[in-house]
């Protein structure tokens, strides 16, 4: 039937069987075509996971979010892990008894908020450290705020030589008078930079880390990454210059920055997304799993 209506056409019976061959090819090849883009697009948008340098589960937060759903939170922000710390220290150990494998828990050397202005002079801090040690599997201590010469004090210099003794990193909110005394007495484990000295120079951080092979710098709350959702130029150096040195991190110290967090977390692989992919991936959560893997010290860089 279909070779007599092509005669009565006046068309060449092979011819369209040809034709008709090549068609069906070519749409086979167009189905194929759409189906990897739309897979490669897919996969493009999934979002980078991120490995969150700074997370708090406050006493004050606590009161209006469940443990539960803290977690769910960092589900919805696509945040994998977290390097948690909290006051008082009861509350990053509920979120590890929930989620071993996903929260590293630090220990803060503060009882209550206000320890904040006092405990790099009080004595009985290192009572406290060594008592939480000796009761809970903590990865690190911090974060804690030091700021100049509160670095030198002999409560600070006992509290790094116990970092130094059991492996395991410090997490400072300080000055960069501070973080280099910091580094000076804790050279052999990672030494986190809190916010990255907020609006410390970025040459001055260049400098830093290339005299320093255990520094890393968090960057929740960093001034200037990222203008008008636009990432800078003098950080984009720094990140690829110093690509297995930073952490991103979101700060999660009241209600409203975990509230925040997805926003939070989404602003971050906005300019995640401006580096290369390699970078990228360790800023956003190589680094930090790394920094915190089990088995040795992570603190001096490749």
């Amino acid at each position: 039937m279909q070779r007599f209506a092509a005669v009565a056409a006046g068309l060449d019976y092979k011819q369209c069987l040809c034709d008709s061959w090549i068609l069906g090819m070519y749409l086979r090849f167009l189905t194929t075509a759409l189906l990897i883009t739309l897979v490669v697009s897919v996969a493009a948008a999934e979002p980078i996971p991120i490995c969150d340098g700074h997370i708090h589960f406050n006493a004050q937060v606590r009161e209006h979010l469940h443990p539960t759903d803290a977690l769910r939170r960092l589900d919805e922000a696509g945040i994998t892990c977290a390097i948690v710390s909290s006051t008082p220290n009861d509350g990053t150990e509920r979120l590890h008894a929930l989620a071993p494998d996903r929260i590293v828990p630090m220990l803060r050397p503060y009882r209550t908020a206000e320890d904040r202005y006092t405990w790099f002079r009080d004595p009985a801090t290192i009572e406290y450290l060594r008592h939480g040690l000796a009761h809970f599997d903590y990865r690190g201590i911090g974060e804690f705020h030091v700021f100049g010469a509160q670095a030198e004090t002999p409560v600070v210099r006992e509290m790094v030589r116990i970092a130094v003794s059991r492996q395991m990193p410090l997490h400072a909110h300080t000055n960069v008078t501070g973080i280099t005394s910091l580094l000076e007495q804790a050279t052999s484990v990672p030494v986190i930079w809190a916010h990255a000295g907020f609006d410390t120079p970025v040459a001055e951080l260049h400098a830093l880390l290339d005299a320093h092979d255990n520094l890393y710098l968090e960057l929740s709350f960093r001034e200037g990454i990222a203008p008008d959702g636009r990432l800078a130029p003098a950080w984009r150096e720094l990140f690829i210059a110093h690509r297995r040195r930073c952490l991103v991190g979101t700060d999660t110290y009241i209600p409203s920055r975990w509230t925040e967090l997805s926003a939070l977390a989404d602003a971050a692989r906005a300019w995640l997304t401006q580096l290369p992919p390699g970078v990228a991936t360790d800023i956003a959560h190589a680094n930090a799993q790394r920094v915190f893997a089990r088995g040795g010290n992570a603190g001096a860089a490749p």
